[in-house]
């Protein structure tokens, strides 16, 4: 689930955003840390430079998966969301003021910060959505069809998809319980929709019929 279509790690190495990614600190997170709370103060701009990151809002119990950011990305922590390591993350964090005074110079960076964000909220409205219309059945289903569809590898007898999310990780995704998730994903593969091969690893071996499924 890559949200910006350009690696701006590959960009800052170009010499010419050399001042752009001299106002960018390292700083590392072990995997599950909260880095960003709702309420922090800290109004800063983050790349990720190793590791994934996920984008989310919470209420009391519940939590809402926004969007999974991964290595190239960037996002700014004024939109009120919580950011979570999902892995050993590495992030090269500067604050915004810093930003402002080299973006009118970088497009690219501006560019790539309003397509990050416009997706993040896209996704926000595909989750309202899909909660308001679709059952977590259809939820799930059309989540795995888009990563097939994205992410899948073509083979002789289907497309094979690796989901590099854990059982609980994929439930906040979906709003859902890892029992409920799990419980769906196995129903998925009785119904012949796709066959397990490994941890995370599915085959599909019919895309049309995981689509009807979806009702798509």
């Amino acid at each position: 689930m890559k949200f910006s279509g350009v690696n701006l790690l590959d960009e800052l190495e170009k010499e010419e955003l050399a001042g752009l990614r001299a106002v960018f600190h390292e700083r590392s997170f072990p995997k599950s840390q909260v880095i960003y709370a709702a309420d922090d103060e800290e109004d800063a701009v983050f790349i990720i430079a190793r590791g994934r990151v996920r984008v989310y809002l919470a209420y009391e119990d519940k939590e809402f998966t926004l969007g999974i950011l991964s290595r190239g990305d960037i996002y700014s922590t004024h939109a009120g969301c919580y950011i979570q390591a999902m892995d050993d993350t590495v992030l090269l964090t500067t604050d915004v003021q810093s930003v402002k005074r080299v973006m009118i110079e970088v497009p690219l960076f501006n560019r790539t910060m309003v397509r990050v964000l416009g997706n993040i909220l896209n996704n926000a409205f595909s989750i309202i959505g899909g909660l308001a219309f679709k059952d977590i059945y259809k939820r799930l289903i059309s989540y795995i069809l888009q990563e097939a569809e994205e992410h899948g590898v073509p083979e002789a007898d289907g497309v094979e998809l690796t989901l590099n999310l854990t059982i609980e990780q994929l439930a906040q995704l979906m709003g859902a319980t890892r029992q409920t998730v799990s419980t769906l994903l196995n129903d998925m593969v009785r119904a012949e929709l796709m066959q397990k091969r490994g941890r995370g690893r599915y085959l599909i071996p019919d895309l049309a019929a995981l689509e009807r499924a979806a009702g798509a």
